[in-house]
């Protein structure tokens, strides 16, 4: 489901709809749930009966899957004219935002019949080039990992096969001016352990984690460099810049890597560090810089995406996995902070913390969501507003909070009380009104 909050001339509107999925349309059909969800439910023998069953029916035609089975749940992004609904597991669908503040799922869209497969669900537009920049991913068969790019007018590039030897999980990546930088880490695919009661979803613990580093403009993988970097498992990637012959990477290292698909023994651990590959010598460093904390779910000013970034916000999960503060991270380091009180230095309890804001007891929230103050190129980095869902688990009610990038304390400006609860999600985007006015059909 996707939840819009509209700010249109002094107003706010709310819209809530489902994605219009072909799988959906099937489910609706059917009056309940059918279609196996990849994680949680395909674990052992009853993972594996209910898997069997299900291509079963689709070889019967109960069900039919030649329009995909993607969920379109987990992230969302602006290109083209096309507001796009995306997961991992199919293509993106295209919504419309109507002028009355409503949503309209227009179809799966595949770029005009440019696209043929699956691409993940966070895409990377280069907004100084206007590029998107995707990878997808083959549990089946090979190539398992396959990068491309489109133009800021919506053309496709030649597809890269990235030779990679397993099925492996690349849920994130990052882009820098001259190149594309792709995980290849410890999470792997192998249905085959459903045979012994186990999970699809696999952590390979003697594979050497490595990032490979493609220059943006190749047609094929011949000048990729891969760099390893020992224990190192990152979900999502903040940002990247070059610096030099070094690539610097923004990530946060999640520990245990399988922590959010299997049980795990330890509880989730996701710790902001700073990633180094050295394209001369082909080494690598990592450091945390925040370690007192767990931080997922954010992102930088859209503007700096690829290039060097002082701010990286970030949702502040305790306990695992729920959201209870953001923190505005400034990875410059240490600052001078005799102008700050007491309450503001409390607030600023690690060296790289900027700031953080914390939600009321019993209240949790979501990814925060930076939007510029203006979209001029001489605007400070941070001069914006920090937007977030918070959902009141004592009163059932939820708010869209808009807090001041900018202060000290992430002072909160407004609060939009809304009609109803909206549950905690995954990622977002924000679209300007001059964007909405140019959306295209499919």
């Amino acid at each position: 489901m996707l939840h819009a909050v509209r700010f249109k001339q002094g107003n706010v509107s709310y819209a809530n709809r489902f994605t219009c999925t072909y799988r959906l349309q099937q489910e609706m059909k059917l009056g309940r749930a059918f279609f196996p969800k990849s994680i949680g439910e395909l674990h052992g023998h009853s993972g594996l009966a209910r898997l069997m069953l299900y291509y079963v029916r689709c070889a019967f035609g109960l069900v039919h899957t030649c329009k995909g089975v993607g969920v379109a749940n987990t992230g969302a992004v602006f290109f083209n004219g096309h507001l796009l609904a995306m997961s991992e597991d199919d293509l993106p669908y295209a919504v419309k935002f109507s002028e009355m503040g409503d949503l309209k799922t227009l179809g799966r869209y595949d770029f005009n019949g440019q696209l043929k497969s699956s691409m993940i669900a966070h895409p990377k537009i280069d907004i100084r080039t206007g590029e998107l920049f995707a990878l997808g991913y083959d549990i089946i068969q090979k190539p398992f990992l396959k990068c491309f790019k489109f133009s800021a007018d919506g053309k496709k590039s030649p597809e890269v096969n990235i030779s990679v030897k397993q099925p492996t999980m690349v849920h994130d990546f990052a882009i820098t001016e001259n190149y594309i930088v792709v995980p290849d880490q410890q999470i792997i695919f192998q249905l085959q352990e459903m045979l012994k009661g186990g999970s699809p979803v696999v952590y390979v613990k003697d594979k050497m984690p490595r990032f490979g580093l493609l220059p943006r403009n190749d047609v094929n993988e011949e000048r990729m460099t891969w760099i390893n970097v020992p224990d190192c498992f990152c979900f999502h990637l903040w940002n990247a810049w070059e610096e030099n012959e070094e690539i610097v990477i923004i990530a946060s290292c999640m520990t245990p890597p399988d922590g959010m698909f299997n049980e795990a023994s330890q509880s989730v651990q996701s710790i902001l560090s700073e990633i180094r590959l050295n394209m001369t010598t082909k080494t690598s460093s990592r450091r945390p810089l925040i370690s007192s904390m767990t931080l997922e779910a954010g992102q930088v000013n859209k503007r700096f995406l690829g290039h060097k970034s002082q701010f990286v916000y970030l949702a502040i999960v305790d306990p695992w996995p729920k959201v209870c503060g953001i923190a505005k991270v400034d990875l410059s380091g240490p600052k001078k902070r005799n102008a700050l009180s007491l309450q503001e230095l409390e607030q600023c309890d690690d060296h790289h913390i900027a700031a953080k804001f914390m939600y009321p007891r019993d209240c949790y929230g979501g990814e925060p969501m930076f939007v510029p103050r203006s979209s001029t190129a001489s605007t400070p980095e941070d001069d914006g507003y920090l937007l977030t869902f918070m959902h009141n688990e004592n009163t059932n009610k939820s708010e869209l909070l808009i807090l001041d990038a900018r202060s000290p304390t992430l002072q909160m400006l407004a609060s939009v009380k809304l009609p109803t609860r909206v549950p905690y999600g995954l990622h977002g985007t924000f679209i300007t009104s001059e964007e909405l006015e140019h959306q295209n059909d499919i």
